[in-house]
């Protein structure tokens, strides 16, 4: 039976979601800021940054679509067209028209996150002409990518499980059978209903800069969107995932609240569709940690304990934390 919380908790996501949402409506770029206008509307990666932050941009109008549609407020609707006009001038330089090894290591990111964002978009907005066909390329490019991809280490970026999600939500929400069946398939031959590592023991990145990506929780929310919310996959995350989920914050070196908040992500969905109390308990252990080093309660987090302003990339993800519980169908 479905847990009644989850019928009252869209109010106080739709709540942190108007923190974050005006702390990074404030750090948005306006014209007076942009050269030539040119990176209007960018949403730089941390305060008094200047960098273009394409997918940073991109995760901060989800944050802003999905506050509009859980409160009915617009007050973000002004920051969210000037973050699209700002996509669409970008478009062509991190979209390309093939994940080739001319293409940047994060393009197939760029891809994934404009598909969230144009879902959040599309649920609040009309979508105009430009932003769809940005988007059906990306959509395009994507799907080719997972149809070649055999490697499946990639993490980041490269994670394929956040890549195969992003993908499948798409396709169930365009109606699109062809990119459906990419999909699905892409998390068929890579994951299958095998039960994923444990949470705990997930490799870290060794050099390098990044560690966001929890790929144990992107694999899990890849299958739940390619296999939908069905008893079936209910009962597979009582059985073989609830064993593995980890009791409560992981340590982790680099970007552990980036990590957390992505594994926090998982177990937030993994409890709308399973009500297993098992997810729930982990989900509260970790969100609550996560609140905690909001000292400022902003809705804003810096990657870890070396940093100490909140960055667009961990806000966003502890935003897509924080409504994990919105059992609104996604």
């Amino acid at each position: 039976m479905p847990d009644p919380r989850l019928k009252n908790y869209a109010a106080q996501a739709g709540r942190h979601l108007g923190l974050s949402g005006a702390t990074l409506a404030a750090r948005q770029a306006a014209a007076s800021q942009a050269a030539e206008g040119s990176a209007r509307g960018n949403v730089p990666p941390w305060p008094r940054a200047d960098d273009v932050d394409f997918h940073g941009t991109l995760g901060a109008v989800w944050i802003w679509a999905r506050h509009h549609l859980l409160t009915g407020d617009a007050r973000f609707a002004a920051n969210r067209a000037s973050a699209w006009a700002f996509v669409e001038a970008q478009g062509r330089k991190f979209i390309p028209e093939a994940l080739d090894s001319l293409a940047s290591d994060e393009g197939a990111y760029d891809c994934a996150v404009l598909l969230m964002a144009y879902a959040a978009e599309r649920a609040v907005g009309a979508i105009d002409s430009r932003k769809q066909i940005l988007v059906d390329r990306a959509a395009r490019v994507l799907a080719a990518y997972l149809a070649e991809l055999h490697d499946l280490s990639g993490r980041e970026f490269k994670d394929p499980g956040f890549l195969a999600k992003a993908l499948v939500d798409h396709a169930r929400l365009v109606e699109d059978r062809g990119l459906s069946a990419v999909g699905r398939k892409f998390v068929e031959r890579a994951f299958g209903m095998k039960a994923p590592p444990p949470f705990s023991t997930e490799v870290e990145t060794q050099g390098g800069l990044f560690d966001f990506s929890s790929t144990t929780a992107t694999r899990v929310l890849a299958v739940i969107a390619a296999e939908g919310p069905t008893p079936f996959v209910g009962a597979w995350l009582r059985e073989r995932v609830a064993p593995l989920v980890p009791p409560a914050f992981v340590a982790r070196r680099r970007e552990e609240n980036t990590w957390n908040a992505c594994a926090a992500w998982a177990l937030g969905q993994a409890y709308v569709v399973a009500t297993d109390p098992t997810f729930l308990q982990a989900y509260t252990e970790i969100v609550d940690e996560l609140e905690r080093r909001d000292g400022d309660r902003d809705g804003a987090l810096p990657r870890d304990r070396t940093v100490h302003d909140g960055e667009t990339s961990a806000t966003f993800y502890y935003a897509l934390a924080v409504d994990a519980l919105v059992a609104d169908g996604r």
